[in-house]
């Protein structure tokens, strides 16, 4: 049966109106999803070149004994395993295992300095290791500040040293103390001698980092404070033979460091110091030198030439961290970035991810 022509007449005009009623409700969505397309693609660019990182701690959800861990510093002990300070501990350190997915395996482990005596030493502050001719040793170092006395009376100098650690076959550690190592250290070092003799709150001498340097063959001690012309500082000590008898008369001082920092605001002092290979420089942990200033953590690098400046890395710290330690090492394998919180608590930063 063959459709009449007024048929096809009236079925253009109602065809017209159904596409262009499709066109009217199809129109905004196509171009909502062009746009959503183009905010996603372009996100996603970003966030593929995206470098910043925020390093939130782990809390180690233990006590030392009842207190929390003040994890002042940290080093790497084998693939997985590290060893961190606590300045709360005179006489020990603790041994940190990690899991393949950067947690924490298994409950810390207590490792006593043998050979060392419970008030021989007081405020462990920093740690570094050394390797040479096929022996690694950790070297410690306190705060050598003066310690807070009651009001009226004068600041005492805390039981200060520098600890020669040597890791045994049975994963046990035994310890050397350099005596009146402080005493040495401010006479050479004339860029501190003033500070000496103030407490920490006043400027004085607070040492809260510790690098080896295989190139100068020294010992870098970082400062909180003193500053220099509101500028961190770094101390130098040769050591002839790291496995030399563990006297003065092994260490040479060498002229202090004045890093370039161009950041305004609350002073800052170095928290923590470390070489790390795959940079082929220093990372630097600068944070308030002074209790009650208002100044934020953050992570430096820093070449090791004389003149060379702190450059600012792309990462920042949760607002209630203090990562006062950092070192370089391996977990199941692969490089990471390991800060330890005074606080109580650790983070990885997986250097195959993190683009710095």
């Amino acid at each position: 049966m063959k459709a009449s022509k007024s048929s096809y007449t009236n079925f253009k005009p109602r065809l017209r109106r159904k596409i262009l009623l499709w066109a009217v409700i199809l129109t905004p969505i196509i171009i909502a999803a062009i746009l959503l397309d183009y905010i996603w693609t372009t996100s996603s660019r970003l966030d593929a070149h995206s470098s910043h990182q925020i390093i939130t701690p782990i809390p180690f959800e233990e006590m030392n004994d009842e207190r929390e861990y003040n994890a002042s510093d940290v080093v790497p002990l084998a693939d997985s395993r590290f060893l961190f300070c606590d300045n709360n501990s005179k006489d020990a350190l603790f041994e940190l295992d990690l899991g393949k997915d950067g947690w924490k395996k298994g409950p810390l482990i207590k490792r006593p300095l043998q050979g060392l005596g419970r008030k021989e030493i007081d405020d462990i502050e920093a740690m570094t290791i050394a390797e040479e001719k096929g022996r690694r040793f950790i070297f410690v170092a306190s705060s050598l500040s003066l310690k807070n006395s009651k009001k009226g009376k004068s600041p005492k100098v805390r039981r200060s040293g520098l600890l020669r650690v040597t890791v045994n076959p049975d994963n046990s550690l035994s310890a050397e103390n350099i005596p009146g190592f402080r005493d040495w250290f401010v006479q050479n070092a004339p860029a501190i001698a003033a500070a000496a003799d103030l407490p920490t709150d006043e400027g004085g001498l607070n040492v809260e980092g510790l690098a080896w340097d295989q190139e100068r063959h020294a010992l870098l001690f970082g400062l909180r404070t003193p500053l220099s012309d509101g500028c961190p500082l770094i101390i130098p000590v040769l050591v002839n033979d790291l496995g030399g008898p563990w006297t003065t008369d092994n260490l040479k001082m060498l002229p202090p460091i004045r890093l370039t920092l161009d950041a305004e605001g609350a002073p800052q002092g170095i928290r923590s110091i470390e070489y790390v290979a795959s940079f082929h420089a220093f990372l630097i942990v600068l944070g308030k030198a002074i209790s009650g200033e208002k100044a934020p953590f953050e992570l430096y690098e820093w070449k090791g030439g004389r003149h060379d400046k702190l450059h600012q890395l792309d990462v920042s710290f949760a607002k209630k961290m203090k990562p006062e330690g950092l070192t370089s090492g391996t977990v199941a394998g692969r490089p990471v970035l390991l800060f330890v919180d005074d606080r109580g608590g650790y983070q990885v930063l997986w250097l195959d991810k993190a683009r710095l």
